[in-house]
């Protein structure tokens, strides 16, 4: 069951995989070429761009959130577009304002102005769009985005076209069905996991648990699939955009630390890692708030936040690898793709014009390998636990047999019997045979207790050795069988009958022979029943054959009657009245 789990994530894996990259393919869209920045407000209503000496045209220059960020879309840029675009749109974030203002050979034609309240239109990925304003006699589009929060609304800035229903903004709508399946693939391992924890009672499983909620909010979030189901405002949404990225590393923390053999790592390493991950949420929740003092380093401190986290983590690794850790291999599986989301993560909130889809899929990518690799793990776990536990019962199976075992014989002991008689007797074992040799104290005297003893093998040999019996030595020389099946008086004398020859051809030095006596009681089902009711009557019955001249089996079969009705007692007590008067 588990090795099928197993081989059906790992088959989705490489599916999902497959699919992302080409997912990520978006249709044509156009850059900003140029970009600047000012310390000024913007006159929302007649906009003044910054002047030539201001401008930086090398595409990479986003790093930062200045008081106002500029983008300039310059007349190549449009020429090289085979359709006019329509929107601007750009990743979700915060920002005071956002104009838009159509340039002409002469300067600024019109323009149109945003807050985040206007802010309505959420498409395809952690994007919005924002209506250009009418572009005609336009040769190139300027965008001024007053007091960003993070670097990514500049960086991920595209203009788009959209002419009829069919147009999709932002991301594929391939991009948005990969990242669907990636959804549902994180929320698969929630429900198996669950039931795991209600097994294991293992606090890994439950961290595990939470961090697969942290990935799949994330996935759900930064991939803007929640709005389609929710309308929420764009405050909330990038507040919850910022936030989403925090919850993965924390959460995969204390995963870390509670999956990790004991051994293999210190306390106080283990308090450094959660108290690290600890300081790291909290610092994360802090910058993700609406702070205005923050906002000039809001965006650096939310990229550099991981770092100390991912610093604690890898001196972790290493010393559980140097003290020999078994968990160690599983859980670098488990974290390497996590390590590659993240700083993909930081690199395309970096501001640095590294983009493109590659990044994209990256980060993806390396959540689905990082839950991949997590829930392997938890199922190799469980396995372990499982296997462990097998190991544990058949060692406590085989202490037990070796305590219901007679250690001359072999075969089972007076215990054993005790244990097992009433399951051997709802198993059809119906008779019950003491078996005790004739003169026994007579071959210890004269040949000595190591030829007592190998008669006393020979004979459990002999017990023992019809398929429906069961031998069992009760102490000294004294045996019992439990015989089932059909013909047990014939089988049974057999057996006694089989010793005497078994011994003479087995044991050397003996120059008379040894033989049995057999007391046997059937008692069929519904008669007596108790160990002690039909040792009992199989010992009184040796006895007899001892006292009979030996050598013999006496046997007995107890019949059962069905107790008269009350009506039938009533009816005899009546009928004896009448005769008594």
């Amino acid at each position: 069951m588990v090795g099928w789990l197993i081989k059906a994530l790992g088959a989705l894996l490489l599916v999902s995989v497959g699919f992302l990259p080409a997912a990520a393919n978006a249709r044509e869209e156009m850059r900003s070429a140029c970009s600047a920045t000012t310390v000024g407000a913007v006159n929302t209503s007649k906009p003044e761009v910054p002047p030539v000496d201001r401008w930086v045209c090398d595409q990479t220059r986003y790093t930062g959130t200045p008081p106002v960020a500029w983008l300039f879309f310059t007349p190549e840029d449009f020429s090289a577009q085979r359709t006019m675009p329509t929107h601007f749109v750009t990743d979700i974030g915060r920002f005071e304002s956002l104009t838009l203002i159509a340039m002409g050979p002469d300067g600024p034609l019109r323009s149109r102005s945003y807050r985040m309240a206007d802010v309505s239109h959420f498409v395809n990925g952690p994007k919005f769009a924002l209506p250009m304003p009418d572009m005609l006699a336009a040769t190139g589009l300027v965008v001024a985005i007053e007091k960003p929060w993070t670097p990514v609304l500049m960086s991920q800035a595209r203009l788009q076209a959209r002419h009829g229903e069919h147009d999709i903004l932002g991301w594929s709508d391939n991009a948005v069905l990969a990242l669907a399946l990636l959804a549902g693939f994180l929320a698969v391992p929630l429900i198996y996991n669950a039931a795991f924890y209600r097994l294991l009672r293992e606090r890994f499983v439950l961290w595990m648990l939470a961090n697969e909620m942290a990935l799949l909010a994330l996935v759900v979030v930064s991939s803007g699939l929640y709005h389609r189901v929710i309308d929420i405002s764009m405050a909330p949404t990038a507040f919850l955009s910022a936030i989403a990225k925090v919850g993965p590393l924390v959460f995969a923390t204390g995963y870390f630390v509670t999956y990790l053999e004991r051994p293999a790592l210190s306390d106080f390493m283990r308090k450094v890692l959660m108290r690290t991950a600890l300081a790291t949420a909290i610092v994360g929740v802090v910058f993700c708030l609406v702070i205005p003092a923050l906002r000039p380093m809001g965006s650096v401190v939310l990229l550099i936040v991981p770092l100390p986290l991912i610093a604690a983590i890898v001196v972790a690794m290493v010393r559980a690898w140097q003290a020999g850790s078994r968990a160690i291999r599983g859980l670098i599986a488990t974290w390497a793709p996590l390590m590659a989301a993240t700083a993909a993560v930081v690199v395309r909130g970096s501001g640095l014009g590294v983009t493109g889809h590659v990044v994209d899929a990256t980060i993806y990518a390396g959540i689905l390998f990082h839950a991949m690799a997590a829930s392997i793990a938890v199922i190799h776990r469980m396995e372990v636990m499982r296997r462990e536990r097998e190991r544990v019962n058949a060692r406590l199976d085989a202490l037990s047999n070796l305590i219901d075992l007679d250690p001359l014989t072999g075969i089972f002991n007076r215990r054993a019997l005790e244990q097992r008689f009433a399951e051997l007797r709802s198993s059809g074992f119906h008779a019950l045979a003491v078996v005790d040799l004739d003169h026994f104290k007579r071959i210890n005297d004269r040949f000595g207790h190591t030829t007592g003893d190998r008669v006393l093998q020979e004979v459990a040999a002999v017990l023992a050795s019809d398929k429906d019996a069961l031998a069992f030595r009760m102490g000294g020389e004294e045996f019992v069988v439990m015989l089932k099946g059909p013909q047990m008086q014939q089988r049974a004398e057999q057996l006694r009958r089989a010793i005497t020859i078994r011994v003479a051809n087995e044991v050397d030095g003996i120059d008379t022979p040894v033989t049995a006596s057999m007391g046997l009681v059937e008692s069929p089902p519904g008669g007596a029943s108790t160990m002690r009711q039909l040792y009992g009557q199989a010992d009184r019955l040796l006895y007899e054959a001892k006292y009979s001249g030996r050598n013999r089996l006496i046997s007995e079969r107890i019949q059962v009657f069905e107790p008269p009705s009350r009506q039938r007692r009533l009816k005899d007590r009546r009928a004896a009245e009448r005769r008594a008067g």
